[in-house]
């Protein structure tokens, strides 16, 4: 699994920095959903519906959000959906500042994995993971065939933490080859290397394996095109704020990030990676 420093080596950059290029509504960092959407915001808010959705989310729920980000998904939940509460799961130390910052009483953060978490007298009503089950699994994990070991830990956990009706709203970057090409390699290994440390991404097997006895799918999305735009957009506004990004930051982040964003987009856009939604039922 990514560790703390891991995580921090990509998500602890600084927040102000994020902010450059991320929607302006919800400050998202994963794939947004592009149906019937025109800008990065609204794109962004569809994908929260969906996954709100796929949870199962209703009104005077508790919600559990594991690896929350900068909190987007939670206000979304307790504003559109009527949740009356969501507790947050981060190893960014730069998030847990920024939400517990601007958190009301209905939200909550703790900087710690999900597997140190046990909830004291409560159970959620609906999970929702976004951007984060990609971490659990590394790269020393998957060669080791460790990996569906620990996905079936957290589906367990998922369970353990929740009522018996709570639904999970699932996203989460897949793996549906092995690169093909020069190219490929090149970009797995420097994303790998560069950006996101510590990380292997499941394949879609890895995930229907693990929930075996424990979850069904109720629905499943493969969008990864919609990745392909989510990361254009990310990417055009790097662009347009280049000379705030090197004056307050540095030339090396705003290339290291130009690279990965055009390095993420070629994956996407030729099927060596993928990105599903998927709505999982308790067993």
């Amino acid at each position: 699994m990514a560790t703390q420093q891991d995580i921090a080596y990509h998500y602890d950059v600084n927040n102000d920095f994020y902010a450059l290029f991320l929607d302006s509504t919800h400050r998202v960092y994963s794939c947004a959903v592009w149906e019937n959407a025109s800008t990065l915001e609204q794109a962004q808010t569809n994908k929260l519906d969906r996954i709100c959705h796929y949870a199962d989310l209703q009104p005077g729920d508790h919600i559990m959000d594991v690896g929350c980000g900068w909190g987007g998904l939670m206000k979304h939940a307790i504003s559109d959906f009527g949740a009356v509460s969501a507790f947050g799961l981060t190893l960014s130390d730069d998030q847990f500042e920024f939400v517990s910052a601007n958190a009301d009483n209905r939200v909550s953060i703790a900087l710690q994995p999900w597997q140190q978490y046990k909830p004291e007298g409560k159970k959620y009503d609906a999970i929702v993971s976004v951007g984060a089950f990609e971490h659990f699994a590394s790269l020393k994990d998957r060669a080791a065939k460790k990996q569906q070991e620990i996905y079936r830990e957290f589906f367990d956990w998922c369970r353990s933490i929740s009522t018996s009706q709570a639904q999970i709203g699932l996203q989460t970057i897949i793996t549906p080859r092995k690169p093909a090409n020069i190219t490929e390699l090149r970009d797995t290994r420097y994303l790998l290397k560069h950006v996101f440390p510590g990380t292997a991404s499941p394949t879609i097997e890895d995930i229907k394996s693990s929930i075996v006895g424990r979850y069904e799918i109720l629905e499943q999305k493969n969008i990864g095109s919609d990745y392909v735009r989510t990361l254009d957009a990310w990417q055009a506004r790097l662009r347009e704020n280049k000379s705030i990004i090197i004056s307050n930051f540095s030339q090396d982040l705003y290339d290291h990030y130009d690279r990965y964003f055009t390095m993420a987009a070629r994956g996407f856009e030729s099927g060596l990676l993928d990105l599903v939604q998927i709505s999982l039922k308790r067993i």
